[in-house]
């Protein structure tokens, strides 16, 4: 659950090659990272994406140790936008201001490195080179995006 998440949901080609898996709504707060494991577990040939939020992240940061321990090829893209961008929408939207949104929250790249796992913080123009690397090298890896992304009105649905 990020809007990044409900970017690429709205955008998805199911027929295409790729596979997305994503649990829209708030019970999926958490579930990105520890679903993308099990996606590396079951097929280590393949390099494995998850997007999370940095509110949703902090859900199952632990999982690193994880990720580490088996060596995954996983890239955990996080868009650290300061809190819950998510809620913050919705309650701006709905009641005019937000409350209760911000998050203290730790320096991700450094957290990733403590597990011994790469991390890298990356701008929207470095975005797509970074995750490109990442997605390439073996074992898990973590790159931050920091970054305050808006919700759209839906075009698809209807």
């Amino acid at each position: 659950m990020t809007i990044l998440a409900y970017w690429a949901w709205s955008a998805f080609d199911a027929k295409g090659p790729n596979h997305l898996h994503s649990a829209q709504g708030a019970g999926g707060l958490g579930y990105g990272f520890p679903a993308a494991l099990g996606a590396a577990a079951a097929d280590p040939t393949r390099p494995v994406l998850a997007v999370s939020g940095d509110g949703g992240a902090l859900y199952s940061i632990a999982e690193l140790a994880t990720a580490k321990q088996y060596d995954l090829n996983v890239t955990w893209l996080i868009v650290d936008d300061g809190g819950y961008g998510i809620l913050r929408e919705y309650m701006t939207d709905a009641f005019g201001e937000a409350t209760a949104t911000e998050l203290t929250r730790p320096d991700y790249v450094a957290l990733a490195e403590s597990f011994g796992v790469r991390g890298v913080r990356t701008t929207p123009e470095a975005l797509e080179e970074d995750l490109a690397k990442s997605l390439a090298a073996p074992g898990p890896s973590v790159v931050v995006l920091p970054a305050v992304l808006r919700m759209f009105a839906a075009t698809h649905l209807g």
